[in-house]
C-alpha cells in the first residue's frame, strides 16, 4: 500500500541552529503531515538524558499521543530507547527513525575539559548506541558522521566490563542510510555574478562558524599570520557567538582587526547570504563538522572552497574543487563553481526532503532501502 500522506509524530529535543533549520525545511517541503514537539536549544547533555521524558509529557498534555500516526521520528540528541519505552503501546510499535545531526563518539572536547568530565561523557556515547539499536532506521547527514560514530563506539565498547554482545554495531550499520540535510535554495537576487572578476580589492574570506574551540580559531589565526600580508586577505566572520571567546580568536582580532570587514552573527537570512556572495572563498578550520550547512550555503553563493581534506568536506566537493586555496586557485573559477552546484544539487531542500520522504515511506512499509550509490 502506498502512503500518499503519512502522519509523522516527531520529537525535536534541540530546536535551534541547524537542527531548527532542518525542521523548517522539512515542514516547507515534505508531503507528509508532521506533528512536532520540541524543546529549546539549551543543556545538550540534559536533553540527551532526560529530553525523551519531557517531550512525551509535552505531547501527552497536548493530546499529541492520541492522534493517528504512521511513524515516530526524532534526532540523535534524544535517548530514542527511552522514548520508545515511554510511548504508549500503539505508538511504541510504530517504525522509529532517528536522524543523526551529529554523534557523541566523535564530538571533540575542549583542551580545558578535565579528564573526569570526558570519562563521564562516555555515557553520552553509550546513550547514542542504545538509541540506534532501538531505532528501525538511522539517517545520517553524512558518511563521515556514520563512520566516525561506528569507529568511536567500537573503541568505547572495548572498555566495557565483560564485553558487549557481538553484532551491536553491525546492526546499527545495517539500518543506516545517508540523507543530506536540506539546504534552502539561494535567492537569485543574492547569487554571485559568475562574470565578476575575482580579487578586485583584496581576497575576501568567509569564515561562517561559531566562535568556539571546535571550529579551530587557532588555525584561523595561523592562516592569517602566515598569509594575510602576502595575499591581502579580508575576513568576513559570521556564526553564532557565545560568552566565552577563545584566546586564539582574541589574538586574531588584535593582530588582524584592520582586515576584518565583518565580525558577528547576521540574523536576517538574505543579509547573511549577501555577505557570503560578496566573498571569494569560504574557509573552514573546523576540528569537527558532521555536515557543514554554512559551508554549503557559502559555496552555493559562489565562494570557492578553502577546506581541509578531512571530516565531511570530501563528500561535499567534486574532484575539481578539492585542494584549492587562494595560493592554489583554479584555472577556471566559474567552471569549478558550476561543478560544485551540480554536486550539491541533492542537498537543496526540495531534493533532500524528497529523499527523506522516500526513506520514511519505506520505513512505514517495512522495507529496507539499500544505500544509493550517489549518496554512498
Amino acid at each position: 500500500m502506498q502512503h500518499v500522506c503519512p502522519e509523522i509524530l516527531a520529537f525535536q529535543p534541540w530546536d535551534g541552529g541547524s537542527h531548527a533549520a532542518v525542521r523548517g525545511s522539512i515542514e516547507r517541503h515534505s508531503r507528509a503531515n508532521w506533528r512536532w514537539f520540541g524543546l529549546p536549544p539549551v543543556g545538550p547533555r540534559w536533553r540527551l538524558r532526560l529530553g525523551a521524558a519531557e517531550l512525551v509529557d509535552q505531547a501527552a498534555a497536548a493530546g499529541g499521543l492520541d492522534a493517528p500516526a504512521d511513524l515516530v521520528f526524532t534526532t540523535g540528541l534524544l535517548d530514542a530507547a527511552q522514548l520508545r519505552g515511554l510511548l504508549p503501546p500503539h505508538l511504541a510499535g510504530l517504525p522509529l527513525v532517528v536522524y543523526m545531526h551529529e554523534n557523541q563518539a566523535a564530538y571533540p572536547a575542549s583542551d580545558h575539559v578535565e579528564q573526569s568530565v570526558r570519562d563521564k561523557d562516555a555515557h553520552l556515547v553509550a546513550t547514542n548506541i542504545a538509541s540506534l539499536i532501538a531505532a528501525d532506521v538511522v539517517l545520517w547527514n553524512s558518511a563521515f558522521n556514520r563512520d566516525s560514530f561506528l569507529e568511536g563506539a567500537a573503541r568505547l565498547l572495548t572498555h566495557a566490563p565483560g564485553g558487549m554482545p557481538a553484532g551491536w554495531l553491525a546492526r546499527i550499520e545495517e539500518r543506516s542510510l545517508i540523507a543530506w540535510p536540506p539546504v534552502e535554495s539561494i535567492p537569485e537576487a543574492v547569487l554571485r555574478n559568475p562574470g565578476k572578476s575575482d580579487y578586485p580589492d583584496g581576497v575576501r574570506i568567509a569564515w561562517p562558524h561559531r566562535c568556539e574551540h571546535d571550529k579551530g580559531p587557532d588555525e584561523l589565526l595561523e592562516v592569517a599570520d602566515r598569509l594575510a600580508e602576502r595575499l591581502d586577505l579580508r575576513f568576513v566572520l559570521m556564526g553564532e557567538r557565545s560568552g566565552v571567546v577563545p584566546d586564539a580568536m582574541k589574538a586574531f582580532r588584535e593582530r588582524h582587526g584592520n582586515r576584518i570587514e565583518h565580525d558577528g552573527w547576521v540574523e536576517d537570512r538574505e543579509a547573511y547570504l549577501r555577505h557570503l556572495a560578496g566573498c571569494d572563498w569560504v574557509l573552514s578550520t573546523a576540528r569537527h563538522e558532521f555536515f557543514g550547512i554554512a559551508v554549503v550555503e557559502a559555496m552555493l553563493c559562489g565562494c570557492l572552497p578553502w577546506l581541509p581534506d578531512r571530516l565531511s568536506y570530501p563528500e561535499l566537493l567534486p574532484a575539481e574543487a578539492r585542494g584549492l586555496s587562494p595560493e592554489r586557485p583554479p584555472v577556471d573559477p566559474g567552471s569549478v563553481r558550476e561543478k560544485i552546484r551540480d554536486h550539491l544539487r541533492e542537498a537543496l531542500a526540495e531534493h533532500a526532503v524528497c529523499r527523506i520522504d522516500r526513506l520514511l515511506d519505506d520505513a512505514i512499509e517495512g522495507h529496507r532501502v539499500p544505500t544509493e550509490g550517489g549518496m554512498r
